[in-house]
């Protein structure tokens, strides 16, 4: 294990290299092949001042938001809007997106961490990049930490570089329906409309290919469904310059996926700087938090004696006209 600038950690082998952030949620700040780009979109913004700087903004979105630069971000026990479950409020996205994590053990290609939440439920994400091969697996446990069964939702929230003129593969008969009630400047999706992927309804009564990342202003909330019962994987050709980043997930905990972008966006805090493409994993659509969820009977609990564990995988490939059919689970990637 290396240890990066500002106690960043840093995996790498020959193939890969990937820094997290213990100290701010965990987050993965980088990822790529040893002097190559980083393939998530980060930003050292100095604004706006981090609320965890100052004083709250008086609002939990605006005051995630003010701490967000770019990078990979795990929710959970909460994804999406505050809400309160058990007699506890859950923050928006929830407590561990910005929690500080206890590193337990570490090599150079791989580490451990944990972290408590709110509610009694303990988080354990085990990080080994695979030798010889451009691969990052994640293996996770959720284990009680109570004798009382506990909800959560559980959602991975990864911010990919939105290159101009990359694309977008996933499997075939997907659907995907835009956020009801996002509405934005360059919001080009229609509030509430689906469609099969690659195609959505567009805000102008148009049909959109949402797997093309053009050069913007752009700004979508969309939610991918049908991976129950079939296998989770997505790739991004292009994401820079001859270069792909693959991902594999497992559907049982995460049967949905989250589609955002945002391109050049004028809003708080993106003022024009962001290139954000991201297929997340989750638990539940859409994102109005864990106690909706509870309600819909979409959460996932955890009972006395019961643990829950999970799987994410993330590859580096190099990318060509030829979309991406399938990404298994060992990150190997089919044409």
């Amino acid at each position: 294990m290396l240890q990066g600038g500002d106690d960043v950690l840093l995996l790498a082998n020959e193939m890969i290299e990937v820094e997290v952030d213990p100290d701010r949620g965990a987050d993965i700040t980088a990822i790529r092949r040893p002097g190559g780009p980083n393939v998530l979109a980060t930003y050292d913004w100095r604004s706006p001042l981090r609320a965890s700087h100052s004083t709250s903004y008086g609002e939990p979105v605006t005051d995630w938001l003010s701490e967000y630069r770019g990078g990979w971000q795990e929710l959970f026990p909460n994804a999406g809007d505050a809400c309160e479950v058990m007699g506890v409020p859950l923050p928006f996205h929830g407590e561990v997106s910005t929690a500080r994590w206890v590193v337990s053990d570490q090599t150079d290609d791989s580490v451990t961490l944990t972290t408590a939440t709110r509610l009694p439920l303990v988080l354990e994400r085990r990080m080994r990049l695979v030798e010889g091969e451009a691969v990052l697996s994640i293996e996770e446990t959720a284990r009680l930490d109570s004798d009382t069964a506990v909800p959560f939702l559980w959602g991975h929230h990864p911010a990919w570089m939105a290159s101009d003129g990359a694309r977008i593969d996933l499997p075939a008969g997907i659907t995907i329906a835009a956020d009801a009630g996002y509405a934005t400047e360059h919001g080009d999706l229609a509030p509430g409309g689906a469609g099969i992927w690659p195609m959505a309804p567009g805000a102008d009564g148009s049909s959109v290919d949402v797997s093309q990342v053009g050069a913007g202003p752009t700004e979508r909330l969309a939610y991918l469904s049908g991976f129950a019962g079939r296998d989770g994987w997505t790739a991004i050709r292009g994401v820079a310059p001859g270069l792909g980043v693959a991902m594999a997930w497992d559907v049982a905990t995460f049967p949905h996926a989250w589609f955002w972008c945002e391109i050049n966006g004028p809003g708080h805090p993106w003022h024009g700087r962001s290139r954000i493409v991201a297929i997340e994993p989750h638990t539940a659509v859409p994102s109005d938090g864990l106690a909706a969820a509870v309600e819909r009977g979409e959460a996932h609990r955890l009972s006395p004696g019961e643990t829950h564990e999970t799987w994410l995988t993330v590859s580096l490939f190099d990318a060509d006209e030829r979309p991406v059919s399938f990404v298994a689970q060992d990150g190997t990637i089919t044409r």
